[in-house]
């Protein structure tokens, strides 16, 4: 009965238009409060750290971190399902048992979360459980061409660069037509609305700069995007659509060059592996610390 609401719609008196939002006959149940008090959450130690939620079966179902647990737990006995989301309102209502374990700093509670996540994937986090879903590019140099592939287990005929997030797959596509329509004497489209537009390609090597294409996914220098410049001189005879096709393309890179080679570079720098290569999880936890980062740069 607490859930129950009227079917009565509330009417804009400026527009006259009828507003779709039920009315709660009775006010909405506060979940986590109705069942552990008030008094449970004012025990909750004001520390950085994680914390776990269990359902009635104690089945780990959400894991979260906090700079202050007692704040942030105490946020979920507020939960209304008119103002967040049904998976948090969910999540609330399935909750049976919370534990949570205190961290020296908050750096610290990102990289146990990370870990965590990856190790239980819980059913209500979204975010960081499939970090082997990552992507590599490799470039194979042969006699008269360039192969280019996108994998995600590695063999030993590629030089490989990664690991990157699942947006290096359409920068991989984007390349891919960027350099046909470079190179192709037809000089038409390619697959432009294909969902992948293909897991590996060639390149004659007499038309590719393979120093400059090592450099730029090595994260050294972009200089290999600044040859496509003539792609973007030489459009304007075709359609408005094909253009900014190839205009997006460009812009899809330059974003890449950002989001992948050049932070996988950093990561190498500042990480304690010798690897030429950032794993999965590494990417994972240098983006799960980008909180700090952010922290530390508005000081």
């Amino acid at each position: 009965m607490s859930e129950a609401a009227t079917g009565t719609q509330l009417i804009d008196v400026d527009s006259g238009v009828a507003n779709s939002r039920q009315l709660w006959l009775f006010p909405p149940p506060k979940p986590l409060k109705e069942r552990f008090g008030g008094g449970f959450f004012r025990t909750l130690p004001k520390a950085p750290g994680v914390y776990f939620f269990f359902d009635d079966s104690g089945r780990l179902i959400y894991v979260g971190k906090a700079k202050n647990l007692r704040q942030r737990l105490g946020s979920y006995r507020y939960v209304h399902p008119d103002r967040d989301s049904r998976k948090t309102w969910r999540l609330v209502n399935a909750v049976r048992r919370i534990e949570w374990q205190t961290c020296a700093d908050h750096a610290a509670a990102l990289l146990l979360e990370s870990r965590l996540l990856r190790e239980h994937r819980p059913r209500f986090n979204r975010a960081n459980v499939w970090p082997w879903a990552a992507i590599y590019i490799g470039i194979k140099t042969g006699d008269a061409d360039v192969r280019l592939k996108l994998a995600r287990e590695l063999d030993e005929e590629y030089q490989w660069f990664g690991a990157y997030k699942a947006f290096g797959i359409y920068a991989f596509s984007a390349m891919r037509r960027l350099l046909h329509q470079q190179y192709d004497d037809s000089n038409t489209p390619l697959s432009w609305f294909s969902a992948d537009a293909g897991r590996s390609f060639q390149v004659e090597s007499i038309v590719l700069d393979t120093g400059k294409l090592i450099d730029f996914f090595a994260g050294r220098s972009r200089e290999f995007l600044d040859d496509f410049e003539c792609v973007a001189d030489s459009i304007g005879s075709q359609s408005i659509a094909n253009q900014n096709l190839v205009l997006n393309d460009l812009i899809l890179l330059e974003e890449f060059y950002e989001k992948g080679p050049r932070r996988n570079a950093w990561i190498r720098t500042t990480g304690s592996s010798d690897s030429k290569l950032v794993s999965p999880e590494e990417l994972v936890d240098w983006l799960a610390l980008g909180e700090v980062r952010r922290e530390v740069c508005r000081c």
